[in-house]
């Protein structure tokens, strides 16, 4: 059985796993990545009985803008609604703020415009990685 929760009450073990199961350079960094994701704002988990299957998270100023660093799902769950059910349920959460920011590769984009986020043409992400 699937369960979505609201707490973040996972290990760090278990979100190394599901950041390497998607191959994303954020699980080489453990510490910083648990660090980030215990202090974000809301983290949404998905678990199929006691197995982390999936997450997104969010952080944002409180009103006017909010952030969605992370979704993934566990490549074993793809393509069975599960990413969807993640966005539709933060996006419902942050509704009523004005700018709803997430950067994605550009073979991710299709499936967020599906979730209802769009690809303005006047604007571009900008990004720094150290």
């Amino acid at each position: 059985m699937i369960n979505l929760t609201y707490n973040k009450n996972f290990t760090e073990n278990e979100i190394v796993r599901l950041f390497k199961s998607v191959e994303w350079e954020s699980a080489n960094y453990p510490d910083k990545l648990f660090k980030a994701l215990k202090n974000s704002e809301t983290v949404i988990t998905l678990y199929d009985e006691s197995k982390l299957i999936g997450l997104m998270s969010a952080v944002s100023d409180g009103g006017m803008n909010v952030y969605f660093p992370y979704l993934l799902i566990d490549p074993e769950y793809h393509r069975k609604g599960f990413g969807k059910m993640l966005a539709d349920e933060m996006l419902k959460k942050y509704g009523s703020f004005y700018r709803k920011i997430l950067i994605c590769s550009n073979e991710k984009a299709m499936f967020y415009k599906k979730c209802g986020m769009d690809i303005p043409e006047d604007q571009l992400p900008m990004i720094k990685i150290n």
